[in-house]
């Protein structure tokens, strides 16, 4: 098996992986989550810019905490995640325009170019085993007014160059580098990056959240071609 066939093979493993994860982790998600202090959503909203967005993507919304938090700034908001439970939860709540259940990446592929002014991605990045194709389609899809906003585990520096930028936890997370993110968004105009304690696990987990603007004017930014 070639190099990339072998990375195709660990890629769909570790997807797989994920939605067992969360299937499993759904009826008891959000009670976890507050036990651990987890603020994320409310940090996000903070950083939004102050307008109202036409078409907005949650991706990997879990149970819809994070969509609860962006409902008021959205006229339509849609839902995505890898986990059929998680999107059955979300849709108790009752805030969403439309649910899918995908890989987050296949469902950016669907959809049509400079299609979205908001997309939201709070703690699925860190589960992304690369995390290029997500901004590759990220950017297509954004149209040249539109926000990406997101969250992944941080990483030191130092850890974080020894490893290529991204550092896979023991936890199966994935933990990336503030100089990879830099990097990694270009083609964003980068708004704020912003290194907080999201959770408790023991000692405090610090995770780096990223908030991106598509540089080009106009109804989209088309990224180049790969």
């Amino acid at each position: 098996m070639d190099k990339d066939a072998a990375a195709l093979v660990l890629q769909a493993r570790h997807r797989q992986c994920v939605e067992e994860l969360f299937d499993d982790y759904a009826e008891d998600f959000d009670e976890h989550l507050s036990s651990l202090g987890y603020e994320v959503p409310q940090l996000l909203l903070s950083l939004l810019p102050q307008r109202k967005f036409q078409r907005s993507v949650d991706l990997g919304c879990g149970t819809g905490l994070a969509g609860l938090a962006i409902r008021s700034r959205c006229e339509r908001l849609e839902g995505v995640d890898l986990s059929s439970r998680m999107v059955e939860k979300a849709a108790e709540r009752e805030i969403y325009d439309a649910l899918h259940c995908s890989d987050l990446v296949a469902f950016l592929r669907r959809q049509e170019t400079a299609s979205c002014d908001l997309l939201v991605a709070t703690d699925v990045v860190m589960y992304l085993y690369s995390i290029e194709p997500f901004l590759h389609q990220a950017r297509r899809v954004l149209r040249g007014s539109g926000v990406l906003i997101f969250s992944t585990e941080a990483a030191s520096e130092a850890e974080a160059e020894a490893h290529g930028g991204t550092v896979e936890r023991a936890s199966e997370r994935f933990a990336h580098g503030r100089s990879f993110l830099l990097k990694s968004a270009e083609g964003f105009d980068l708004m704020d990056v912003k290194e907080v304690n999201i959770r408790r696990q023991g000692t405090s987990t610090v995770q780096c959240s990223s908030v991106v603007v598509p540089h080009l004017p106009g109804e989209g930014c088309s990224p180049p071609a790969r």
